[in-house]
């Protein structure tokens, strides 16, 4: 039975790829716009997407925007559980009513941007330590 259950569930691993469209992924780096995107689980590390306009609750999902500059973006509901944003420029940004669980924000840059409402637990900060919040 083991046996069986284990071809089931490995048969099925080609069904859970990323999350992220690819088409949303090359609009917000062409035009910096893409509100309610799905990217969960997308690679968008170094990626600069100064100002980008991601607000609608974006899925960020997953996401790797290490090292990425979203200075001044719109992020606002954004859900960044378990995002790696390591090094990621986020100053002056919108992350307003974002979900931060999990989400390592190890030393980012943060000065002036905006966690109004944002949810926090078992975030690391960009300090390297965890922000408990509301877990």
């Amino acid at each position: 039975m083991m046996r069986i259950v284990c071809a089931v569930v490995l048969g099925l691993v080609p069904l859970m790829a990323p999350g992220w469209e690819q088409d949303a992924m090359t609009r917000l780096k062409d035009t910096q716009v893409c509100a309610g995107c799905d990217l969960s689980g997308a690679d968008l590390r170094w990626a600069n997407v100064y100002a980008a306009e991601l607000g609608g609750a974006p899925n960020l999902v997953g996401a790797d925007l290490s090292n990425a500059n979203l200075s001044r973006a719109n992020l606002y509901g954004a859900n960044l559980e378990a995002a790696k944003l390591r090094g990621a420029d986020l100053r002056g940004a919108d992350l307003s009513w974002s979900s931060l669980i999990g989400a390592d924000l190890t030393d980012a840059l943060v000065e002036g941007a905006r966690f109004d409402r944002a949810h926090f637990c078992q975030t690391t900060m960009p300090d390297g330590s965890i922000n408990k919040g509301r877990c």
